[in-house]
C-alpha cells in the first residue's frame, strides 16, 4: 500500500511537471498523449522542435521506464536514452552529480542502508 502511494506521488508531480511546461511554454509544439484500454499506464510527450531535431518522451509508469526518442527529419526515430527509475525513487535526496548509473544509485542505497 505505501509503495503504490510513493508511485502515485511520482506520477503525480511528473504530470505536474509536465502541465508546468505546456503553460509557461505556451506553444503549439508540445502534445501529451495517453494510452487507451490495456496501456493507461504509458504516457507519450512531444518535446520542442530544434531545428531538424524533435524528441519524444515515453514514460511507462507500469514497467517504470523512462524513455527518449529524437526525430531527425529526413533520417526517422532514434532511442537516444532508456532509464529505469524503480531504484531512483527510492532515493531520500540526490544531487551530487548528474547522470549516475542505475549500479551507482543501487551503491548509494545499499551503502545508506549500511549506516
Amino acid at each position: 500500500m505505501h509503495k503504490i502511494y510513493k508511485t502515485h506521488i511520482l506520477l503525480l508531480g511528473i504530470i505536474a511537471a509536465l502541465l508546468i511546461i505546456l503553460v509557461f511554454k505556451n506553444t503549439a509544439n508540445y502534445a501529451i498523449a495517453q494510452g487507451d484500454g490495456n496501456v493507461r499506464h504509458v504516457f507519450g510527450v512531444a518535446g520542442e522542435k530544434q531545428g531538424n531535431r524533435q524528441p519524444f518522451y515515453l514514460i511507462d509508469t507500469e514497467e517504470q521506464t523512462i524513455m527518449v526518442y529524437e526525430y531527425f527529419q529526413g533520417g526517422g526515430l532514434g532511442l537516444m536514452a532508456a532509464r529505469n527509475y524503480q531504484f531512483d525513487k527510492k532515493l531520500q535526496e540526490y544531487g551530487r552529480a548528474y547522470g549516475l548509473s542505475i549500479e551507482n544509485v543501487k551503491e548509494e542505497l545499499l551503502r545508506a542502508q549500511r549506516k
